[in-house]
C-alpha cells in the first residue's frame, strides 16, 4: 500500500514537472525570412549548420556576451542558387524590433559561415 501511494505521487509529480516545459527563448523573438547565395553551395543538407553558425555568429559579434537563439527552417534551395532561409531570433534585452532591424540591415552583405560565405540579397523581419 505503501509503495501504491508512493508512485502515485512520484507519477503525479513526473506529470506536473512534464506539462510544464522550460522556454528556450532568451528574449522577445523576430521572425526573419532571407534570399540568401552560399559560395560554395554545399547543397541544403550540407548548408543548414554552416547557415546555423552563420546568423548566430554575426549576431554575437554585435551583441557580444549575451544570450542569443537562433532557430532555422529547413534550407530551400532555388534552381538560380539562392536560399530561401527562415530564422526566429531572440536575443536578451533587446527588443524584437531592434534585432529585426539590425537582421534588415545585412541586406545587400555578406555573412560568414564555417564553410560557406552568404550573399545577403534581401532579409525581412516581422
Amino acid at each position: 500500500m505503501f509503495f501504491t501511494k508512493t508512485l502515485i505521487a512520484l507519477f503525479g509529480v513526473a506529470t506536473v514537472a512534464m506539462a510544464n516545459p522550460v522556454s528556450r527563448q532568451v528574449g522577445p523573438t523576430t521572425k526573419c525570412f532571407f534570399i540568401m547565395t552560399p559560395t560554395p553551395d554545399l547543397g541544403p543538407d550540407g548548408l543548414q549548420t554552416d547557415i546555423n553558425f552563420a546568423i548566430g555568429h554575426t549576431l554575437g559579434v554585435n551583441f557580444p556576451n549575451t544570450p542569443l537563439q537562433d532557430d532555422n527552417e529547413p534550407l530551400v534551395r532555388h534552381n538560380d542558387g539562392t536560399y530561401d532561409v527562415t530564422s526566429v531570433i531572440s536575443v536578451e534585452g533587446q527588443s524584437a524590433e531592434d534585432v529585426g532591424a539590425f537582421v534588415e540591415s545585412w541586406a545587400g552583405t555578406t555573412i560568414d559561415g564555417i564553410d560557406a560565405e552568404w550573399a545577403v540579397g534581401a532579409a525581412n523581419c516581422v
